[in-house]
């Protein structure tokens, strides 16, 4: 799956992934391949992305957003 994470001024993130665990205003929501399509409301939080092979999350720090997710692309804007 390919996730994007956008700020209005820069690209944070670009690439393929196993796994991104967003803080969903309803709580921790995790994203794999497949997953059905959606938008989620982002609270502060971390959202954390989980690239193939590597066993460490790559960590970002936000103050709020919303996620889309849709034939296996999640694509994220954060403030």
């Amino acid at each position: 799956m390919i996730a994007k994470i956008l700020k209005l001024d820069k690209k944070l993130f670009d690439g393929e992934v196993r796994e991104v665990v967003l803080p969903a205003v309803d709580g921790e929501m995790c994203i794999l391949n497949e997953h059905i399509s959606s938008v989620v409301i982002l609270k502060k939080g971390e959202i954390r992305v989980f690239k193939p092979n590597i066993e460490y999350p790559v960590v970002f720090d936000v103050d709020g957003g919303v996620c889309s997710f849709f034939e296996n692309k999640a694509v994220v804007i954060v403030e």
